[in-house]
């Protein structure tokens, strides 16, 4: 049975741990070069990249870090040091230091891979089924869909934000996400240390 306050505040974690707001200069920039009326079937397709590549983490991420003897809890503190480490760095981040050196069509890096879906979002997703009761394979992949949804409405209304928002606003939303996240990772972490030393 679907849990839908589980899958709407996991919904809200993956979306801020995408970062879409704090991305769309980055995306703006590599874009650029690429033709008007291509914009949009290259972000869908990088969107869809993206999408595999999270599935295969929320599917098989448990089961190959397992294969490698990784413990769940280490697990969990390894993804709650790299969700504080993403949080940090989106609260004192310049959005103003997207990079607009790129040449070509972008092909799943950069923007699929990592700033659609980064090793924070591969590591949270990797820990998450089974982490709490409700925590089940569908609920998690419905907060994933819902959450890659909303991610992809934002990166298509790109432009319109970018016009309508100034990029202090965009900084500031990008910095109140990251505070959001690393209160999240503390808490990450200190699952992970009670789960390996049964404290």
């Amino acid at each position: 049975m679907l849990d839908l306050p589980f899958i709407y505040s996991t919904a809200i974690l993956l979306l801020m741990l995408t970062d879409p707001f704090g991305n769309l200069p980055v995306f703006l920039a590599t874009l650029k070069p690429v033709p008007k009326q291509r914009h949009a079937k290259v972000l869908m397709r990088e969107l869809c990249f993206a999408l595999v590549a999270m599935v295969l983490a929320l599917t098989f991420g448990q089961t190959f870090f397992g294969m490698l003897q990784i413990e769940g809890g280490t697990l969990a503190i390894a993804g709650g040091l790299i969700l504080f480490l993403t949080g940090i760095k989106m609260v004192f981040s310049s959005l103003a230091e997207a990079k607009e050196d790129a040449q070509g069509e972008p092909f799943i890096v950069p923007m699929a891979i990592p700033l659609m879906c980064g090793p924070g979002v591969i590591a949270i997703l990797s820990t998450l089924s089974g982490s709490v009761p409700q925590a089940t394979y569908l609920n998690c992949l419905c907060a994933l869909l819902l959450a890659w949804v909303l991610q992809s409405v934002i990166l298509f209304a790109g432009h319109r934000i970018a016009r309508h928002l100034d990029v202090r606003v965009l900084n500031a939303i990008e910095s109140l996400m990251g505070l959001l996240l690393v209160c999240l990772a503390v808490g990450l972490v200190i699952r992970g240390i009670n789960q390996t030393y049964g404290l």
